[in-house]
């Protein structure tokens, strides 16, 4: 088998506790692959997760928060029993309730920043071939179908030319969900730009002039990766990732007072933006300059035909309905597709915002207990990295872009629901045990937090 951890910068960096460091070589080969062949790469994983339990089960139920998401577990089985089909609320739960038992074992078995830094490495050069097949998928015409037995089987998901025709979806077989993982390996690919930069420019030992920070190989590579992913990602034609790349570079340059690339990416924005909503004197010069692709897009001319039933404030008013007539138990995980199509004619699956569709799936005091559990340990994480102990200021960059990744996740399925995406959904409870896993880490390292601060 060939030796894939060869690949990770810091490959042979060991474990700060030699009991999980098996776990945590299965975690990175497990993830290297995951993105590409996700039933291939789901079982290292599994096998970090359940050595991780084995190994520190007493460390995991010491956690407040673990307890917290279990007992929320028991209260989610219950209200789902009062859906209108519990057989498919049960079976919809699968998307929440065991990635607690993912979360509760990769907080305990991500320590340290190093770990940070080579998931983050992991993320971008899985991402390279999955981009590269959107690329051949859109351009040559790379899927189609395979027959089996006289059953046609989509090669990879693949569909030739995209799927909707004309926006890379790769090997996530639908556009939004390829938007969202390119969404977040962007944001990884310009932390780890950031990251670098600084850790070369305070190298005092390399005595290198400030020109020759461009000579640095990991900075060529990343300068590449994100003009590679940044054109995918524009070609998926979504724009809730065109916002969340696009906030991300505003918060980077923001971050390092970088005011020359702020205040030109905020003038390239005020300019597409204006040709897309501008009054009538003023747009048309403007979308003379700025290609059709994207103001049609933003202000969704692009698709005039679309039924009402599409539209996501449609969507809203029909959960804010579910709700309603519901709001201590909810319809049941899964439901609203067929109570929308029972009511519109048309198939939509969920209604476009994480947050409404636990409210009419679960319930109101579900929805916000589990928001709430989630808000508090990013909270948490945002006030590490406010007050960061000295000792690891050398990495607050790479702490940092896990907060705006998960952020970037949350945002964007305030637009578009990824739950169901297995990847996406194990990318996401990554993101968020990474930030709690270096936060139960301070508090051993400064000692006991106040009550208020503990998870």
């Amino acid at each position: 088998m060939p030796n894939f951890l060869s690949l990770i910068p810091g490959a042979n960096w060991q474990h700060p506790k030699p009991q999980l460091q098996s776990a945590w070589s299965f975690a990175r080969i497990g993830f290297l692959i995951f993105p590409i062949l996700p039933a291939l790469g789901v079982l290292p994983i599994f096998i970090a997760l359940v050595l991780t339990w084995v190994k520190a089960r007493r460390e995991i139920l010491r956690h407040r928060v673990n307890w917290l998401l279990a007992i929320w577990s028991v209260w989610a089985i219950g209200v789902s029993l009062f859906g209108v089909s519990p057989g498919d609320a049960l079976l919809g739960l699968a998307n929440l309730v065991p990635f607690f038992g993912f979360f509760a074992a990769y907080s305990v078995l991500i320590q340290t920043l190093e770990q940070l830094r080579q998931l983050a490495w992991i993320f971008l050069l899985s991402a390279i071939p999955v981009i590269l097949i959107g690329y051949g998928e859109l351009w040559l015409g790379w899927g189609g179908e395979l027959s089996v037995m006289g059953s046609p089987i989509q090669i990879f998901g693949l569909h030739p030319g995209g799927n909707p025709l004309g926006r890379m979806s790769s090997l996530f077989g639908y556009a939004t969900g390829f938007a969202e993982y390119l969404q977040m390996v962007f944001i990884f690919g310009l932390g780890l730009w950031v990251d670098t930069w600084e850790r070369r420019c305070n190298d005092v030992s390399a005595k290198l002039p400030p020109v020759a920070v461009w000579k640095s190989p990991k900075l060529i590579y990343l300068s590449l990766f994100l003009l590679l992913g940044g054109g995918a990602l524009i070609l998926t034609s979504s724009r809730s990732a065109w916002g969340g790349a696009i906030v991300s570079m505003l918060v980077f340059a923001a971050y390092q007072s970088w005011y020359g690339i702020l205040g030109l990416v905020t003038a390239l924005m005020a300019v597409i933006f204006s040709s897309a909503y501008a009054p009538s004197p003023l747009k048309e010069p403007l979308r003379a300059i700025v290609p059709r692709y994207f103001w049609a897009r933003i202000t969704d001319e692009m698709y005039p035909d679309r039924p009402d039933a599409l539209t996501r404030v449609a969507q809203f008013k029909f959960a804010g309905k579910l709700i309603q007539e519901r709001p201590l138990t909810g319809w049941g995980m899964q439901s609203f597709g067929n109570l929308y199509q029972a009511y519109s004619q048309i198939w939509v699956p969920q209604p476009h915002n994480v947050v409404v569709m636990l409210g009419a799936s679960l319930g109101l005091p579900a929805t916000i207990c589990l928001v709430g559990i989630i808000g508090w340990i990013v909270t948490c994480g945002t006030r590490l990295f406010l007050d960061f102990p000295i000792e690891w200021r050398h990495s607050r960059t790479i702490f940092f872009t896990y907060l705006m990744a998960f952020s970037g996740f949350v945002a964007f399925n305030m637009t578009d629901v990824t739950l169901p995406d297995l990847r996406l959904n194990t990318l996401a409870w990554l993101l968020l045990a990474s930030i709690c896993g270096l936060f139960y880490q301070s508090q051993l390292s400064i000692g006991s937090a106040p009550r208020e601060h503990r998870l």
